[in-house]
């Protein structure tokens, strides 16, 4: 058995020569790939994909480099409408938690697997994970559904959506940063304005006092839209 050592420095404890070291490496791959995403930052992700709708091009995680000399921003974007989507998730979820039945049992992990048999053979494969049903729905479904009832019951208070920078510094490489912003979709451009908005700000954390405008966030979820391939 392999044992994997889970243990491991954060770049921000890092010494200052060896962020720098990591620095200049990510400069020079920074320059290596501007054809593809320009001089400011780079990524292992694919972006501005011919023929790629905009409804898919909702989060891009990337890399650039801090004005300090020794920073490296581990960045993952999101427009406001992803974030939309996740927090009405979150309570989706949560409202089939408080409907799922409650046991003082103690946990079987049994009950809610489904093993899988070879049609041919009849062994046994695998198992797969039985959902817990909600008003005759499975999860999944019941989550979708309900998020859909939220966001059309959405006035604007339901799950407000702030622009925002927050730092993690705790990442392996470089310092994570989870960044909202209000685009309709994640490109070379919005990455470009966010990195000089983060950059005119200081660097730091942020939030935007005022939530993003209800009207400007999608008006249902995203399996509901990607059928239409609308926002």
């Amino acid at each position: 058995m392999i044992k994997i050592n889970k243990k491991f420095t954060p770049f921000s404890k890092l010494s200052c020569h060896k962020k720098r070291d990591l620095y200049v490496r990510l400069r020079k791959k920074i320059k290596q790939t501007a054809l593809v995403y320009g001089q400011n930052f780079t990524s292992n992700l694919v972006l501005n994909e011919p023929g790629r709708p905009s409804l898919f091009n909702q989060w891009f995680d990337f890399y650039f480099l801090g004005l300090d000399g020794v920073t490296i921003w581990n960045t993952a974007l999101c427009t406001a409408n992803q974030a939309y989507w996740d927090a009405i998730s979150d309570l989706a979820y949560e409202e089939a938690d408080k409907l799922c039945p409650k046991t003082t049992d103690d946990f079987d992990l049994k009950s809610f697997l489904i093993p899988v048999y070879d049609k041919i053979t009849g062994k046994k494969l695998h198992y797969i994970m039985k959902e817990p049903e909600l008003s005759n729905l499975t999860l999944s479904k019941f989550v979708e559904g309900y998020s859909s009832k939220f966001i059309h019951e959405d006035t604007g208070d339901t799950a407000p959506i702030f622009e925002s920078f927050k730092i993690d510094k705790t990442y392996h490489y470089g310092i994570g940063l989870f960044a909202v912003v209000d685009a309709p979709e994640i490109n070379a451009e919005t990455i470009e304005t966010m990195i000089a908005k983060f950059r005119s700000i200081g660097e730091q954390d942020w939030k935007n006092p005022m939530p993003v405008d209800r009207a400007k966030l999608p008006a249902d979820t995203f399996e509901v839209l990607v059928k239409t391939q609308t926002l």
